[in-house]
């Protein structure tokens, strides 16, 4: 990989939070930040072939995303059926038309067209500057086509063609009984993170998780708490007072339950708290809609307790620091020996935090991941590397988008090879043929079966976990002859979308109207 050399104004992130005017981030051929610095000083050593990006915008650190269900977001908003809010997450599971809109439709993708779909997710994260994302689904087999950096399967190769470095973390969304609890305890003492739906809800009876938690030995520096939304002040500040992370989906929350995280205290508590953008059927289309939801709940609910930087950094900083913790190497910052994972957004004021809490898809401009170019604009994929790229339609956007994989990154396995390095257009094919005829596309599906190994496909993980051999819940004849597959959620915040908001925002999530004066 030829080394590469992007200058612009540059948004650190670092400990001194430094911004650069006229900066210049250097990446080296093993895609890690060498130095960050003013474009006026001299260049550093080995950098006089690089590729040289001018971006005339600014540079930040790739936004972090640490909560979310990939399997899910190929669909669109669900309105629950009701009109008052729940208490917990274990009731709108239960709802009359959860598994023909959501569990179904979902499972569906994961059998029939599962690199499509899960590709898709990706492509729809990266369109709002996103480069990690936690959440991917159960996998019958591996798959080595990952676009963004997935937290739960990130593999690094040390510099120097050493052995691989597998990420230690763990994760569940469903509750955990306490014999596997107390496994995950001794695991967390040893060094591994562990991210846990947490009393999602507003119910005081969700604080029993925490208390579970406590008596396993997972209150802990890698305890990762998804929404912990019914947790009180006296919770938060024990956990605090050894450390942890706290995700925030404030959408979610508010959709669902009409109120969210007490992020104040758990901010006071010392608690690191981060955004999560959770899934589709209940959340924004990208962080950048998840960080205006949050600027909404902190102007409208907390009198501006948060800064703009503060926000920013619940997508760059602080997961990156959660991240270092098991990755063991800096993310989320533009320093000396971090991961080159870069988002370019067209600048519009000369505060760097505001425009990033303003910026729409439309100002994302290039997208790196590794020091490789994954998406942006035509003349900035081709001037930071990219070889081979293809047109992707964002509304009336026309960007490119890099799908395939590296010669020495492709699998060997041809069938592997072929879901890694499935095109946009191909993967789009694919999603409106289980559209067009779901019983047909499953079906045939099920009769292509590989030697040897395991078709692949994903499960969704609120739609049952995989068997030990392999096997997983598979829709029935009659859920297959009635299955009616919604629309494909579009990859950036549409005047539908909005519509929607403003014709059927129950009456607990009024504040989610407010969505639209942000993305103007």
């Amino acid at each position: 990989m030829t080394p590469l050399v992007l200058t612009g104004t540059v948004v650190t992130f670092d400990d001194d939070r430094r911004v650069l005017r006229s900066g210049a981030v250097y990446v080296n051929d093993h895609g890690i930040i060498e130095t960050v610095q003013s474009a006026r000083r001299r260049a550093p050593a080995g950098y006089t072939h690089a590729r040289r990006v001018s971006t005339g915008a600014t540079v930040y650190p790739g936004l972090i995303d640490l909560h979310n269900h990939l399997a899910y977001n190929t669909l669109p908003l669900w309105r629950a059926p009701r009109d008052t809010p729940y208490t917990t997450r274990y009731q709108w599971p239960g709802a009359a038309t959860y598994g023909r809109d959501i569990s179904n439709p979902a499972t569906a993708y994961g059998e029939a067209a599962p690199a499509a779909a899960l590709r898709y997710a990706e492509v729809k994260a990266v369109v709002g500057g996103t480069t990690a994302i936690q959440g991917s689904p159960p996998l019958t087999r591996a798959f080595p086509g990952w676009m963004v950096r997935n937290v739960e399967k990130e593999v690094f190769v040390e510099d120097g063609g050493g052995p691989a470095v597998k990420d230690r973390w763990r994760q569940s969304v469903l509750p955990m009984e306490p014999a596997a609890l107390a496994k995950v305890g001794t695991a967390l003492a040893a060094g591994t993170s562990f991210a846990y739906h947490l009393a999602e809800g507003t119910s005081e009876k969700l604080r029993a998780e925490y208390e579970s938690l406590d008596v396993a030995g997972c209150i802990h520096p890698g305890l990762v708490g998804i929404h912990s939304t019914a947790l009180s002040e006296e919770e938060l500040a024990a956990w605090g007072a050894v450390g942890g992370t706290v995700v925030w989906s404030p959408f979610s929350n508010v959709w669902l339950y009409g109120d969210t995280t007490d992020v104040v205290a758990a901010r006071a508590a010392g608690l690191n708290v981060c955004l999560g953008n959770d899934w589709s059927p209940s959340a924004t289309r990208n962080l950048l809609g998840e960080l205006k939801v949050a600027a909404e709940w902190n102007d409208r609910s907390l009198g501006g307790a948060f800064e703009a930087l503060e926000l920013c950094e619940m997508v760059t900083r602080n997961p990156g620091l959660t991240l270092e913790r098991t990755w063991n190497r800096p993310v989320g910052r533009l320093v000396e020996g971090a991961l080159a994972d870069l988002a370019v957004l067209r600048r519009h004021s000369g505060d760097g935090y505001a425009d990033l809490l303003a910026a729409t898809e439309a100002d994302v401009t290039l997208v790196i991941i590794g020091g490789r170019p994954c998406y942006g604009t035509a003349a900035l994929v081709g001037a930071a590397g990219a070889t081979s790229s293809e047109e992707v339609r964002v509304g009336r956007l026309r960007r490119r988008v890099v799908m395939s994989l590296p010669p020495e990154l492709t699998p060997a396995d041809p069938d592997l090879a072929a879901q890694a390095n499935l095109s946009w257009a191909a993967g789009l094919a694919q999603l409106e043929a289980v559209r067009r005829d779901p019983g047909t596309a499953v079906r045939t599906a099920r009769e292509r079966k590989p030697r040897g190994v395991p078709a692949f496909r994903f499960v969704p993980d609120m739609a049952g976990p995989i068997d030990a051999d392999g096997e997983a819940r598979v829709l029935d004849d009659q859920e297959l002859d009635t299955l009616v597959m919604p629309p494909l959620d579009p990859l950036l915040h549409d005047s539908a979308f909005f519509d929607r908001l403003d014709r059927e925002a129950p009456a607990h999530a009024q504040l989610l109207r407010g969505l639209r004066a942000r993305f103007r």
